[in-house]
């Protein structure tokens, strides 16, 4: 029997407090994929060291629209849109080293 894989996922939600000071979270939905900025936010790290990892092959995601090929040469500056899960997997693994 083999194990049962679980998924990690990051909750879009709200934060709102009760009559007695008390804070209420309301998950609303699952978010499958976070861009540069919000996956910097989560690790704790500029946004470039994100764009690193990315390149490096360390986060999954894919660039929306990068097929187009750019006049001037360069390489597609194509919105990186990052997979939850491999970001939490990478948040956990450098915790787990001492990192954070």
């Amino acid at each position: 029997m083999a194990a049962q894989q679980l998924t990690l996922l990051v909750w879009e939600s709200d934060v709102t407090t009760d009559g007695q000071n008390r804070a209420v979270v309301t998950a609303r939905k699952p978010v499958f994929a976070m861009d540069v900025a919000q996956a910097a936010k989560v690790l704790r790290c500029s946004t470039r060291v994100v764009s690193r990892l990315y390149r490096e092959g360390i986060l999954s995601g894919y660039k929306a629209g990068g097929s187009k090929k750019r006049a001037d040469g360069k390489k597609s500056n194509a919105k990186i849109s990052l997979d939850s899960e491999s970001v939490l997997k990478y948040k956990a693994a450098i915790k787990q080293h001492g990192v954070f």
